[in-house]
């Protein structure tokens, strides 16, 4: 759920920016995270607010209030919320607009140097900062950058360059490093990134962590009903000698 074009690296600063909702307008929102009211000279309408939620499709077809169910849903700025809480902020809020789930694996690579804003989404939802070893600044703040330069389709470059396998996001800084100082980088199989610094050292960044699936609660196992064995009575031992003794029955009076 974006409210500003992903692939624009001039949108305002989302810590700034009045339009976008932060952790703080969050947590001390006194109605819905959805429908915030306007302060002065706004005439106390309310603002739309952007969050995106990542959730699996089982997550909301089964019943968030049914016992047993309660499951979770991650967002990147507010961390972990419960699918209940999250169905009443919907429930609350005046109106809702749900984009698709991205698929990675169906956007399809352009020959165009500007990425479109699903692509744009996608690979800022797979590298949430930027990927230059040891920075954190989100993705949403960063530059796309084309791992191998793009070279124009009239200049006798080749189709495709535009795609998800061959951008990833860099904040101005390290974009400028790459373009101008001579590093350079390339996109592991595992989902990092290893750099190659001017002097020829190099660097490796960890491979994003995917979220967790839900862990199925483990059923209790029933208790099998044991009856109490019977306290075995020690039989006499032998009499001194190595006889036992024998009782004979009384004769009837």
């Amino acid at each position: 759920l974006l409210a500003v074009d992903p692939a624009d690296p001039d949108r305002p600063d989302p810590d700034t920016d009045p339009a976008v909702c932060v952790a703080e307008d969050a947590m001390y929102a006194p109605t819905t995270l959805f429908t915030r009211h306007g302060g002065a000279g706004t005439g106390g309408r309310g603002r739309d607010a952007t969050v995106v939620f990542h959730v699996t499709d089982r997550d909301l077809l089964l019943d968030p209030h049914a016992p047993g169910r309660g499951g979770v849903a991650r967002s990147d700025r507010l961390g972990p919320v419960l699918l209940t809480q999250l169905a009443r902020w919907l429930a609350g809020a005046d109106n809702v607009t749900v984009r698709p789930v991205l698929d990675p694996d169906a956007i399809p690579a352009v020959d165009v140097h500007d990425p479109p804003a699903p692509m744009a989404e996608a690979v800022r939802l797979r590298d949430t900062v930027c990927v230059f070893p040891r920075c954190a600044r989100p993705a949403g703040r960063c530059d796309l950058d084309h791992i191998d330069p793009y070279v124009a389709l009239d200049e006798g470059g080749p189709p495709g360059q535009t795609s998800m396998e061959n951008l990833a996001p860099l904040c101005r800084r390290h974009h400028r490093a790459k373009t101008f100082a001579g590093f350079a980088y390339h996109r592991r199989p595992d989902g990092s990134y290893e750099w190659t610094l001017p002097g020829g050292s190099r660097a490796t960044t960890d491979p994003p962590t995917p979220r967790p699936g839900p862990t199925p609660r483990p059923r209790p196992s029933p208790t099998p009903h044991r009856r109490p064995s019977p306290t075995a009575r020690p039989s006499p031992g032998p009499r001194p000698g190595g006889t036992r003794e024998h009782r004979q029955p009384l004769p009837p009076c």
